[in-house]
C-alpha cells in the first residue's frame, strides 16, 4: 500500500512539475530570424567590476529610469565578461537605443554594423528561459549550418518580463 502511495505521489509531482514548466513557457522553441543588415547604435553605461558593486546597480537604475520615460524602449545589455562567482570581475554595457537618449549627457556609445545578423527570440518566464550559453550556442550553430558569419557579440534586448531577444552580430574588429 505504501509503495502505491509513493508511486502515485511521485507521478503526481512529475505531472504537476511538467504542467507548471509548460505553462511558464518552458517548452517554447527559440525563434530564429536572420536580418541581412542591422545597424545598432546604443548609448548607456559601461561597467567593469564585481557584481555587488553599487555602481553596477546605479548604472542599471539610471538606464531603467530613462527607459520608463519611453514605453517603446527596450533595455540592452552586452556582457563582455561574465563573472563565475560573486567576487569575479565582470564587464557589461547597459543602455538604450541612442536616439532615445539625451544628447547633452555624456553616455558611453557602442555601435555595431553587421550583415546577416541572427536574432533569437525567447518567450517564456525567466525561471524557465534557457541560459545565455545555450542561446549563444543555438545562434552559433544556426550561423554554421547556414554558412553565415559567426557572431562574436551577443546583445540581450529585454522586451518584457517574458520576452528577450538575443542579437548575435559579427563585430568588425
Amino acid at each position: 500500500m505504501k509503495k502505491k502511495i509513493a508511486l502515485f505521489s511521485f507521478i503526481f509531482l512529475v505531472v504537476t512539475g511538467l504542467f507548471v514548466f509548460y505553462t511558464m513557457g518552458g517548452f517554447n522553441e527559440v525563434q530564429l530570424e536572420v536580418l541581412e543588415r542591422k545597424d545598432i547604435s546604443l548609448s548607456g553605461r559601461h561597467f567593469i567590476g564585481i557584481p555587488q558593486d553599487k555602481k553596477l546597480a546605479k548604472a542599471f537604475q539610471e538606464i531603467e529610469n530613462i527607459k520608463n520615460a519611453h514605453p517603446e524602449a527596450a533595455l540592452h545589455t552586452i556582457y563582455y565578461a561574465e563573472p563565475s562567482g560573486k567576487l569575479d570581475t565582470m564587464e557589461v554595457f547597459v543602455g538604450l537605443e541612442s536616439k532615445l537618449m539625451d544628447k547633452s549627457v555624456k553616455y558611453d556609445q557602442v555601435i555595431f554594423t553587421g550583415e546577416n545578423v541572427i536574432i533569437a527570440t525567447i518567450k517564456s518566464h525567466r525561471f524557465v528561459m534557457p541560459g545565455p550559453s545555450k542561446i549563444k550556442n543555438i545562434i552559433i550553430d544556426h550561423a554554421k549550418e547556414n554558412h553565415l558569419p559567426i557572431p562574436d557579440v551577443f546583445i540581450d534586448q529585454i522586451i518584457g518580463l517574458d520576452e528577450v531577444k538575443v542579437i548575435g552580430i559579427k563585430s568588425a574588429k
